[in-house]
């Protein structure tokens, strides 16, 4: 999902939408096809099986026709007569009784008449017929009309058709012979039926083709009927068509079964076209697609202009945001609304305003404490306790400056201070340190809080010699302006003391308390003893590595300690060398150019 979360906001309102709107336009399509199609492949069933039932309507008025034309002329006397003369050889006239069954086929509108002895031998057809003078007697349903002495029907197949027939007795009382009456089941038949259902129907069995609806023209360039009998008969229910390809159309097809005298079950294979009967729902999907397509288009008008009233404004604000990240903390986002999006401008002009009030407070409170302390104080990174830090104490005081105010205006003298001053606090923020205090003619700074240095003793150090440094550019200044020369002392100790904020509730600001910061001070005022611009202490001299020149050592008591205090006096920092040429001596890796 990277390309979509590379993608603007207005991109993803839009596309969400009208993937919405395409969405609801597709499931409405199919949905509709669901439905169409399946309620179209039912009415087709229920066509099919009316078809079946209509056949079936038709073969039992055909053969109770037949019934009842063969008993009426059966019962016919002239008809009796022309029988019985089949028992006189003298009297016997074939020709007649041909002549009867041909006027008897007409009259009644049948295909078929026959008529045969007492024991099934055929005595005269209509049409002709080369079984003339053999026996029928195992001919069904001749041979069930001679067993029963009654009527019989069925269906049998005769010179490569199918017919319907019916043999009744003929009685002068006792049967004197039979008559049987046929009616093909042909093409006309099935056609007759195709147009009464609008289905098409083909008389089959699993191996042969007896008669069909279909057109001679497209018949022959179908597939056979009978791989589409074997299909609908592997399909399982009876009742319930199957749906076959036929010649690149879908047809449902139901094999209906016939009772018939055959050697193989008979069917009537009742087939609709189901393509047929979804025209009407292609039509609806045009339509629908049509009126989908105008929704759509609108629906992506509205999208587009949905998108720009959401986005927009959230340019706009992005717009701000950026401004506030260039740090200009004056640029406000235009609030022209009243929903949710111009809630959220005014929100973020209120939190615009609340970061300027904060860097408005963060820059005056660094006019008054380090920059360091004010980030850690509004932070909420100064616990309230206060905490045990290890931090290195720098004091710093300047060399004869009660004669210098006298000979100085206040004015003058104030000046001169601040100049001093801005170096100072350059050379301590320049190694991390935090200006705690200004005493007067001197400062006091902290290196290791409130940030945590792990080098927060050589950063002390290297702030002392920079102090030094920036103090000799600054002299000449004054000097060029008649000013004495500045001369200070600095002293250096490092141990652990309690860091946090000191004072009442009303009034507090951040400091460190402990024996280390006094000792610090102390060590300061020892530079008037030793004339040494740089003392520390030994356990800061023991930190130091060898880009420190070291100086003297001494042992001096301090007010308020009962033992002395060993300082070390810092000269200056090492130049980069590659050997020990022009060491003194060593002593734990910390250059000597004098020793105690």
């Amino acid at each position: 999902m990277s390309w979509w979360n590379g993608l603007s906001l207005r991109s993803k309102v839009f596309a969400a939408f009208s993937g919405l709107i395409l969405a609801v336009l597709l499931a409405t399509l199919g949905f509709t096809q669901l439905v169409v199609g399946r309620d179209a492949r039912q009415t087709l069933s229920r066509d099919l099986r009316t078809t079946g039932q209509v056949f079936a309507t038709l073969m039992q008025e055909r053969a109770t026709r037949l019934q009842t034309n063969a008993s009426l002329l059966a019962s016919d006397f002239a008809l009796k007569r022309l029988f019985a003369t089949h028992f006189d050889p003298a009297s016997y006239d074939a020709e007649t009784l041909v002549s009867a069954g041909l006027s008897y086929r007409e009259r009644s509108g049948v295909q078929l008449v026959w008529m045969t002895d007492e024991a099934g031998k055929l005595l005269a057809a209509s049409p002709a017929s080369d079984r003339l003078g053999k026996s029928l007697s195992q001919w069904l349903p001749l041979r069930q009309a001679m067993e029963n002495q009654g009527a019989a029907t069925g269906v049998v197949e005769l010179d490569g058709g199918l017919f319907q027939m019916v043999a009744v007795p003929v009685l002068g009382p006792d049967v004197i012979g039979y008559l049987v009456l046929g009616q093909a089941i042909d093409d006309r038949v099935a056609a007759t039926l195709r147009d009464d259902t609008r289905s098409e129907v083909t008389f089959l069995t699993a191996s042969r083709v007896f008669a069909s609806s279909w057109p001679a023209s497209r018949r022959a360039s179908l597939p056979s009927p009978t791989t589409h009998l074997a299909t609908v008969l592997r399909g399982g229910a009876p009742n319930d068509p199957d749906l076959l390809d036929i010649g690149g159309e879908r047809f449902l097809s139901l094999a209906v079964p016939i009772g018939a005298q055959l050697s193989e079950p008979l069917y009537a294979l009742i087939q609709g076209s189901y393509d047929a009967a979804l025209a009407p729902l292609r039509s609806l999907q045009t339509r629908i697609g049509l009126i989908g397509a105008a929704a759509l288009a609108g629906a992506l008008l509205i999208g587009v202009l949905l998108a720009g009233g959401i986005t927009g404004p959230v340019r706009t604000l992005v717009g701000a945001m950026r401004e506030v990240l260039r740090g200009n903390l004056r640029h406000r986002a235009p609030v022209d609304r009243s929903d949710e999006l111009g809630f959220l401008a005014r929100s973020f002009n209120e939190m615009v305003a609340g970061l300027q009030d904060r860097e408005q407070i963060k820059d005056t409170f660094g006019r008054f404490v380090s920059r360091d302390v004010a980030e850690a104080v509004l932070g909420g990174h100064v616990p309230l306790d206060g905490e045990r830090r290890e931090v290195t104490i720098l004091f710093q005081d300047i060399r004869g400056f009660s004669g210098l105010a006298e000979r100085l205006d206040p004015v003058a003298l104030l000046r001169v201070l601040n100049r001093f001053f801005t170096e100072v606090v350059a050379a301590v923020e320049a190694e991390g340190g935090v200006v705690k205090q200004f005493t007067g003619d001197g400062v006091m700074a902290l290196f290791g809080v409130p940030q945590i240095r792990a080098d927060h003793t050589e950063r002390g150090v290297r702030a002392a010699l920079g102090i030094v440094e920036r103090l000799a550019s600054l002299n000449k200044a004054l000097q060029s302006d008649g000013v004495p020369a500045l001369q200070v002392g600095i002293g250096i100790h490092v141990g652990e003391v309690v860091a946090g904020l000191i004072g009442p509730d009303a009034r507090v600001e951040y400091g460190v308390v402990g024996e280390p910061v006094n000792l610090a001070s102390r060590i300061e005022g020892l530079t008037k003893d030793l004339t040494a611009v740089i003392l520390v202490s030994r356990s800061v001299a023991a930190r130091l590595g060898p880009e420190f020149v070291l100086g003297r050592t001494a042992l001096l008591p301090v007010k308020g300690k009962s033992q002395p205090v060993e300082v070390v006096e810092v000269l200056a920092k090492a130049p980069i060398r590659s050997d020990q040429d022009g060491l003194d001596h060593t002593h734990g890796g910390i250059r000597r150019d004098d020793a105690r």
